[in-house]
This record gives structure tokens, sequence and C-alpha cells, in this order.
């Protein structure tokens, strides 16, 4: 049998994301603009690069969800999936934008950036709720208690891992809420995570668990990028602190990729499904 077009299309897409990333590991390491009179510049085309997957992964994430008709339970599923990923391309053009007007000053402690970050976290929740009521559909009652319950244990965790910071020294240069609200992040990346996780065996590690892959490439990325932001380089050496650093922010284009890259083999499985039967699954 030859290979569809569709195929074509996705191995072609996955291509071009790999070399994505190369662009992105050379442009991050090279400096191509020339030093640190030009830092603002690389910072821009770095900005750029990543931008665009992000941009990719709502569009294709809102593509999926447009293939269902209103009233449908994964067009729900996968909308409030899709406005999340918004949220987060509005948080890249914010970042851009504090960059112009706060470069050579800290950020406030509390940005449009955070406010679409938080967003985005809150409709990813909502999304990763609407898909395990639709798998639990019987135990409706049993999963709301469920998803408020996670929500709680990430704001107490968060709390306890703040209190642990400060006593460990890190974080001393910020405020208590910053310092909180930076911690938040890759706690909501680990519960969203290992959700998405639960998720992609309960699909029986098919395609159709594969746009919640993101989460737990966001959820290593941000670890790492927020305990090096709140103090904790200081105890490697700066040749692995810079090491760290390109593995972290690769993984958080990466994830971005990994979202629309799915999102795309997902749209072809609704366009030309399978002839094998199936489950009924959003």
């Amino acid at each position: 049998m030859q290979p569809s077009r569709s195929t074509y299309i996705k191995w072609g897409s996955a291509a071009i994301s790999l070399i994505w990333l190369a662009v992105y590991v050379w442009f991050y390491r090279a400096n191509p603009f020339g030093g640190p009179a030009y830092d603002y510049a690389d910072n821009w085309g770095i900005d750029l690069l990543t931008f665009v997957p992000a941009l990719a992964a709502a569009g294709m994430a809102t593509l999926v969800a447009l293939q269902y008709q209103p009233g449908e339970i994964p067009r729900r599923i996968w909308l409030t999936f899709a406005i999340g990923w918004w949220c987060w391309v509005g948080g890249e053009i914010a970042g851009m934008v504090y960059d112009y007007f706060y470069w050579d000053t800290a950020y406030p402690e509390l940005t449009l950036i955070d406010l679409c970050w938080s967003a985005g976290y809150i409709l990813f929740g909502l999304a990763l709720f609407y898909q395990f009521r639709a798998i639990y559909a019987e135990e409706e009652k049993n999963s709301t208690y469920l998803y408020l319950t996670l929500c709680a244990a990430a704001l107490i965790l968060t709390l306890g891992l703040t209190y642990l910071a400060r006593r460990s020294g890190l974080g001393e240069d910020v405020s208590a809420f910053a310092l909180y609200l930076a911690i938040l992040y890759p706690v909501f990346d680990l519960v969203e995570g290992g959700a998405a996780l639960w998720l992609f065996l309960l699909f029986r590690r098919g395609k159709w668990g594969r746009p919640w892959w993101g989460l737990i490439a966001f959820a290593i990325a941000d670890s790492i990028s927020i305990y090096f932001w709140i103090g904790g380089d200081e105890a490697l050496s700066q040749k692995t602190v810079d090491i760290l650093y390109l593995f972290s922010d690769t993984t958080y284009v990466g994830a971005y990729l990994i979202v629309a890259l799915a999102f795309l083999s997902h749209y072809y499985m609704l366009q030309w499904p399978p002839a094998s039967p199936k489950p009924n699954r959003p």
C-alpha cells in the first residue's frame, strides 16, 4: 500500500519540527547578531522561534475542535484546550512586549504574562476535567470531587514548596507572592502532566492521548527554569547551568511542537479514520 498524502504531511511536519529545534539550538548557542551589544536582538530571535510553535499548537488545537459539531463533548474538550493554548500565545506576545519596555530593569511582580499563563493552566485543567468526565460518565460526581481535590492539593503543595524554598535560602530577592506564583507553574505542570500521562495510558498509548503529551514536556522544562530562577543554579557549575538552561528552553519549544504535531495527527485521523474500529473517545 502506498503511503497516503496525510502520512507524507505528518512525517514532513515532524522533520520540519526537528529542523526547527536544531535552528533554535544553533541560534541559542551562536548569538548570531554579535554578542553583548546585540543581546536584545538575539533574545528577540529566540522569542520568535518560540512564538511560531506556540501559534502552531494553538492553531492546530482550534482546527481539531472545529471538526466537531456544537454540543458534542469532544468539541467542548478540545475547544477549552485550544483556548488555553491561545492564552499561552498571548503570554508569549506579552513576554516580547515586556522585554521591550523592561529590558534593562526587572519585570513587575505581577504581569500580563502571569495572567495569561494562569488562565491557560485553568483552561487546561478544565479540559482535562471534561475529558475524564467523558470517560467516567457514570461517576460524574466523583470526578468533580477529584478535580477539586487535585486543585486544592496543587495549591497546598505549592505553599509547602514555597516554605521549603524560603527555608533553603532560595528566592530571597523576590516577594513571597512572586515566589509562590513561580513555584505554582511547575506544580500545575506536574499535576496536569500526571493527569495527561494517565489519559495516555487509558487510551492504551494510542494517538488519541497524544495531544496531552506537551503538558508533560512543559513540566520538565518549567521545573528546571523556575528552580534556577529562585537561585538553585548557585549550587552548580556554570557549564552545568548552561547545559540545563539549553535543555530546559529547547524542551519548552519542543513541547509546543509536540502539541502541534499531535493535533495534526488527530486532525487527519478525523478526516480519514483508520479502517479498523477504534474506541469512540474524544
